[in-house]
């Protein structure tokens, strides 16, 4: 076939291109989804956030553009059991799958450092640590607690062996026969006092012993048997119903005060303790139990019913055991011990319950001071407590509200975060609740996070009724003024109706998200900062995710940053699973630092809050016909099976469309006006779309639904979509339908069916028949049509191109031209393959502003000089066409030996354009256009996927890994998003993470808090309080026995940088200044005992420097002494051969 003139006078696009050492394949970055959360750990003090995975890596998150990467190593990829910042050194803690303890120090700017890798023999089921303790506790299989120390990285000789053994022996005379369980001495879970270091708790099987680590002793016991009747979480229709039975204790939380425990056990009951009365609990209840109920107790009249008509009461199901309980307190009181308290508890729900976590809300514990009694015997010798003091304290746990928190699936775990202080185990004062669930896929974990405590426990705002009696008693004959009144009562209302009951969505880091699909789009200037504008302004319903700590800055030792500027901007556009469309910031220019003193502001990539498109509140909506789910109170869109299909954005007009897996299309539009008109549904003329105008986002939310294009179940799934940035949409069925819908309006211009139509030709009949795969619209002339129009071009799997022109006959009044001109292709054209490329110049036409602009020149006469390459890329090949449907100018085949072709990208740089084809092999070829001349083929970074990339025409694609899902899940979630670029000379420097100075901004770790009475402030000779002396003593003081005499000197402590002091977390005005002289006779104290160490240390230098002294005397002696003998020696033997020889 010999070419015409025109075509071989097609100028070369790719001339700049053409040298294969121009493109060098490189990864530049990989943002990492945690789907695999095993663990998570926060350090309210430094403001890092520590999340461990299955894979072996811990992610530590703190201030915007905070971020490292640690990984577990000999082996790699061991799965993290345990997480934990040791608060008082600012180290971190992990106890891997081989029960190995890594501690890494988080002081030294750069990168934290890993400082020992410890094993301890044996299986490691608890590790917990105290802001005010530079030791950590480690539980082991066998029941023995080793301590490590923190400060000189070794395991200490202080150890606490198996007391649970030594308790069951002093036990073994109790004649009571117990039902017992098997490896009853089984470590579950630790925790300390929160207001005295002396005592830890330890949870065994069989209950909870509590260890004064001074006296090294057990000081209390407390273990549940349940007397024969007693229901316990069973139920009356147990089957040890009337034999005593000790239940398996799981859990374990102290309230704030100190004086009231809290333990979960297997069979879904929490007991509530008084720390100082181990003989009998305070209550036993369920999460449905009501009022003061009391499940340990015996309750004969309904025994006896249940056990001679047990099919008159139904049998309760069985419920899952405690796994976790956190008791928190506020600062919400002037008293010592603390004001209401909130209860959370995972676990003890029903087993066919909806899945999420419980919140208990309980009044303040403030018993009154015990009455004297007149005489000893007036209380009895066994009561510990007072009966008044015993009630009031069970009062205290009458619970006042419940909330429960409702979870994408059965959760494994959840995080409290503190405000400000790391006592109390973590628990104290709040801000949100992190919980990490179970998802659809097997061994992925999905997370969620919300506003703690739930607002309803919070006090609600004062009445109307409650305003007008506060205000000043109106005397006789003076005026009540009824608009001020009413001006109140409005005020209220809407205070009232502006505060919802429902917590806040915490939002978090991208790292936490469950993403299903990402899409790479490059914006202009303009257009990127009307997206990123104001991103930070608050929007109802979400709050910021609590992390602050740390700063990082970006190292440019090759001197890269400076060439950032000339990067275009990036939009990551990503669909979660949720139903949710959430933009990221990937722009080159949020990695621009200097140095520590002019560190990152932003992360990378940064979140855009403002631009999250929901679309749970259309399922609700019946509209579109999404949903047949009945809207009630316990309606979670969540739940459902609606998937996004696929995201289309506009990058000029900024319009964004969804495709969900129904059929149904919703556009979005940015900044949409609020209407004062009649609040309701519009209708539109066209019965397959719907106006969405009536559903509202929430407020700070910037994009709005304005239509949607129902599903139909004649029509089929949606096959094709392309959106223009001029106010146009085209869908394609897989019916073989197409819709063309005209923005202005909106009203369809075009319905293709092909079953009311009757086409004549046969290449048209048959392109009716079948679906379009590709669509894209276009600004061009054609070979039969010279003149500029607006035109959409649908490829088909037989390769039959069909051509649609729109024309307008009026400003805003657009048809378009049948029958539509049809082609030959590319058979099985790739989705976005197809481009229009000026032969000139080599610019894109697409159907965007600047070709808009010239089809609406219409005065101008047609131009037959402008010529168009038309580029339609298949399974098999690509070729070259000449102004759509004229003369092909060359054609390639892309070969089998290289892989399937998934995806093609007119690559732009340096004036000069070429085509890339991305293949399943991780191959990239590379042709030159219009010619399509083979320049080379590259190997790509290992892909962690065989999806197509998503591209975005400045040779910059991402792809991604998906997490492992059984064959034939419609759910793939995303484990990692990998950031390529075809030119990585001189790129890739300012992508690497950066470094990290995590002990800046870190405050003091606030005071130990001080023992409280159990009786009123007043009552400070009590004999309730705790067990043993309670003086105020240091925390140094507490744990001096725990290093051992021979531990050496710790090396000094880093300074943070700077210092914040934290104020502390309890205590009203009446105990600030004991609480001062405490704090300072403690800090006194400790350094005391520093002093001391200072002293040792510097003794034991000087005693080893005059001991080495010693030694190298005593050497040198020896030496001396040797030296002697040899000379010795050897005058004997020479005298010896004197006289042998008679000289």
């Amino acid at each position: 076939m010999f070419a015409s003139h025109a075509v071989k006078t097609l100028p070369d696009l790719s001339l700049d291109l053409s040298d294969p050492l121009d493109w060098q394949a490189g990864l530049l970055r990989t943002i990492q989804y945690d789907l695999d959360v095993t663990a998570v750990a926060t350090d309210p003090v430094s403001g890092l956030f520590a999340v461990g995975t299955a894979r072996g890596v811990v992610h530590i998150y703190g201030s915007p553009g905070v971020e490292s990467r640690l990984k577990i190593t000999e082996p790699a990829g061991l799965r993290v059991k345990f997480l934990q910042f040791a608060v008082s050194v600012l180290k971190l803690l992990c106890i891997d799958e081989h029960d190995r303890l890594h501690v890494w120090d988080l002081t030294s700017p750069g990168r934290p450092k890993l400082q020992r890798i410890t094993g301890f023999g044996q299986p490691v089921h608890a590790i917990i640590s105290s802001p005010s303790h530079t030791h950590a506790f480690v539980a082991l299989a066998d029941g023995e607690i080793k301590t490590y120390d923190l400060l000189c990285s070794r395991v200490s000789p202080y150890a606490i062996p198996n007391q649970w053994r030594i308790y069951e022996k002093k036990s073994l005379a109790n004649s009571l026969s117990v039902t017992g369980i098997s490896g009853s001495d089984v470590i579950i879970d630790m925790t300390i006092h929160p207001r005295d270091l002396n005592l830890l708790f330890v949870v065994h099987e069989g209950g909870v012993l509590v260890s004064d680590l001074k006296e090294h002793k057990t000081v209390r016991a407390f273990e549940l048997v349940l007397s024969p009747g007693a229901p316990g979480g069973g139920g009356f229709h147990a089957k040890d119903i009337l034999l005593p039975r000790r239940l398996q204790a799981t859990a374990i939380a102290i309230h704030p005060s100190g004086h009231l425990l809290a333990i979960g056990y297997a069979d879904g009951t929490i007991g509530f303790w008084a720390l100082e009365d181990e003989e009998r609990p305070l209550a036993l209840r369920t999460l449905d139990s009501t009022g003061d109920e009391d499940l340990s107790a015996v309750d004969t009249s309904k025994l006896e019913a249940v056990l001679s008509s047990p099919q008159d009461h139904p049998i309760e199901p069985p419920r899952e055991p405690i796994f976790k309980l956190a008791w928190s307190g506020f600062p919400n009181s002037t008293d010592p011990r603390g004001g209401d308290t909130v209860l959370t508890v995972l676990g003890g729900l029903a087993i066919d319950s909806p899945p999420g976590i419980i919140a208990l809300l309980f009044p303040p514990l403030q018993p009154p001071p015990a009455p004297t009694p007149a005489s000893p015997k007036a209380t009895g010798a066994s009561e510990i407590l007072h009966p008044e003091t015993r009630a009031a304290m069970g009062k205290s746990l009458i619970v006042k509200d419940i909330y429960t928190y409702t979870t994408a699936g059965p959760v494994q775990d959840y995080l409290l975060f503190p405000r400000s202080t790391p006592h109390f185990g973590g628990h104290y004062d709040p801000a949100a609740i992190l919980a990490i669930s179970d998802s659809d896929v097997p061994e992925a974990r999905i997370s969620e996070a919300f506003e703690f405590p739930p607002p309803s426990f919070l006090d609600p705002p004062e009445s109307s009724a409650q305003v007008a009696s506060s205000g000043t008693e109106s005397r006789p004959g003076d005026e009540v003024d009824k608009e001020d009144v009413l001006a109140k009562e409005l005020e209220m209302t809407l205070q009232a109706m502006s505060v919802s009951d429902e917590p806040s969505n915490v939002r978090l880091p991208p790292s936490l998200w469950t993403v299903l699909g990402e899409y790479l789009v490059k914006v202009d200037k303009h257009a990127y900062e009307t997206l990123v504008r104001d991103k930070l302004v608050p929007v109802e319903g979400q709050m910021p995710f609590p992390m602050k700590g740390g700063v990082a800055w970006s190292e440019d030792l090759e001197g890269h940053i400076k060439l950032i500027k000339f990067q275009p901007r990036r939009i990551l556009i990503t669909h979660l699973r949720d139903l949710s469309v959430r933009f990221l910031d990937v722009s080159p220019h949020l990695l621009v630092s200097t140095g520590p003193d002019s560190p990152l502001s932003s992360s990378f990539p940064s979140p855009i809050p403002r631009l999250t498109i929901e679309h749970t509140p259309l399922l609700i909506d019946r509209s579109l016909g999404l949903s047949n789910v009945a809207v009630s109170a316990k309606y979670d869109p969540r739940l459902l099976k609606e998937r996004i299909e696929a995201v289309h954005f506009a990058p000029e007009a900024l319009e964004c469309v969804t495709v969900l897996r129904g059929g149904a299309v919703i556009l979005h539009r940015l900044d949409v006006p609020t209407e004062d008109g009649p609040f309701g549904e519009r209708s539109l003329p066209d019965e397959e779309l719907v106006s969405l105008s009536h559903v509202r986002p929430r407020k700070g939310l910037r994009y709005s639904p304005v239509f949607g294009v129902k599903p139909h179940k004649t029509r089929g799934l949606v096959t094709a979509c392309a959106l223009s940035d001029i106010g146009f949409l085209a869908i394609a069925y897989a019916s073989g339908s197409l819709l063309i819908i005209d923005f202005r309006g909106p009203k369809i211009i075009l319905r293709r069916d092909p079953n009311s139509q009757a086409s004549s030709g046969f290449l048209h009949r048959h392109s009716e028949a079948e679906p379009f795969l590709s669509l894209s619209w276009t600004c061009c002339s054609l070979s039969t049509d010279q003149t500029m129009r607006l035109r959409l071009i649908c490829g088909a799997a037989s390769g039959a191109t069909s051509v649609y022109t729109l024309a307008h006959s009026a400003p805003i009044t657009w048809t378009v031209t049948q029958p539509p001109i049809t082609t030959d292709s590319s058979t099985r054209p790739i989705p976005y393959g197809t481009f229009v490329l000026d032969a000139r110049t080599g610019v894109i036409y697409r159907g965007d502003r600047k070709g808009f602009a010239a089809v609406l020149q219409t005065d101008e006469a047609p131009d037959p000089s402008r010529k168009f390459v038309f580029v339609a890329a298949g399974a098999k090949g690509v070729r070259c066409t000449l102004n759509v449907n004229g003369e092909r100018i060359a054609r390639a085949e892309w070969g089998t030996k290289v892989g399937a072709v998934q995806h093609v990208e007119v690559v732009e740089k340096a004036d000069s354009c070429a085509l890339v084809a991305f293949t399943s092999l991780g191959n990239a070829l590379i042709y030159s256009l219009p010619h399509l001349e083979h320049i080379q083929t590259i190997q790509l970074p290992a892909l962690g996927s065989s999806d197509p990339p998503s591209t975005d025409g400045s040779g910059d694609f991402t792809t991604h890994t998906t997490f492992p899902t059984p064959a034939g899940s419609s759910l793939r979630p995303l484990l990692s998003t990998e950031l390529h670029t075809l030119f990585s000379h001189r790129r890739t420097g300012p992508y690497t993470l950066p470094l990290v100075d995590l002990a800046y901004g870190r405050g003091a770790v606030p005071p130990q808090p001080q023992p409280v009475s159990l009786g009123p402030p007043s009552v400070m000779g009590s004999v309730l309080g705790y067990i043993g002396s309670l003086t105020a003593a240091s925390a140094g003081e507490q744990i001096d026995t725990l290093p051992g005499p021979d531990r050496p000197v710790p090396p000094p402590n880093r300074v943070a940088r700077p210092a914040v002091a934290h104020p502390a977390p309890d205590g009203g005005a009446a105990a600030a200044s004991s609480e001062a002289s405490v704090s300072a006779a403690a800090a006194g104290m400790s350094s005391g005992v520093a002093d001391l160490y200072n002293r040792l240390g510097t003794a034991l230098t000087e005693r080893g420097e005059m001991l080495g002294d010693l030694q190298q005397s005593l050497d040198s002696l020896e030496q001396g002494s040797k030296s002697m003998v040899e000379q010795a020696k050897r005058l004997a033997a020479q005298q010896g051969m004197k006289s042998w020889f008679g000289l």
